[in-house]
């Protein structure tokens, strides 16, 4: 497994690790309310221009609701 692969791996790891507390003391709703907060703000941080966020959240979003809705 390439460098990349094994940090995507961890990466997705220690989300749901994260996660997992959080839902020990907060509702569902408000972990993935915040955590959806946190990763738009990354999004626009750190893309070259609001327009390239925006593309990289609605592409996002259309592959989530494909992967998940079949």
């Amino acid at each position: 497994m390439s460098k990349p692969e094994k940090a995507h791996n961890q990466l997705y790891d220690d989300l749901n690790t994260i996660s997992d507390i959080a839902l020990d003391h907060l509702g569902p709703i408000h972990v993935i309310a915040t955590g959806l907060d946190f990763f738009l703000t990354q999004a626009y941080k750190s893309a070259p221009s609001s327009e390239e966020a925006e593309i990289l959240i609605n592409a996002s979003v259309k592959r989530a609701k494909e992967e998940n809705n079949g």
